[in-house]
């Protein structure tokens, strides 16, 4: 069973999805980088929903005043979009 199991991973992204491409092959991704593959290639689709969610938390040292901690947020949350 193992030795099995160990034919269906790949060693890249770019791998998964040739051989999504090529057919009979379901490829898990992370959510942002299968939304940004799927708007560049039109003949891939996402099935199904998000397996789960998570949410992001960002620290500051103390004594950053309020709106430079903002700022950071802001700009560290506009980079995952």
């Amino acid at each position: 069973m193992q030795e099995f199991s160990q034919s269906v991973f790949v060693d890249s992204t770019e791998r998964g999805i040739e051989l999504v491409k090529e057919g009979q092959y379901a490829f898990l991704l992370e959510s942002r980088m299968l939304e940004y593959i799927i708007q560049r290639s039109c003949d891939l689709t996402q099935v199904g929903g998000l397996l789960d969610s998570k949410g992001y938390g960002i620290g500051t040292p103390r004594g950053v005043p309020h709106d430079a901690a903002f700022r950071m947020s802001y700009s560290f949350i506009h980079l995952l979009v």
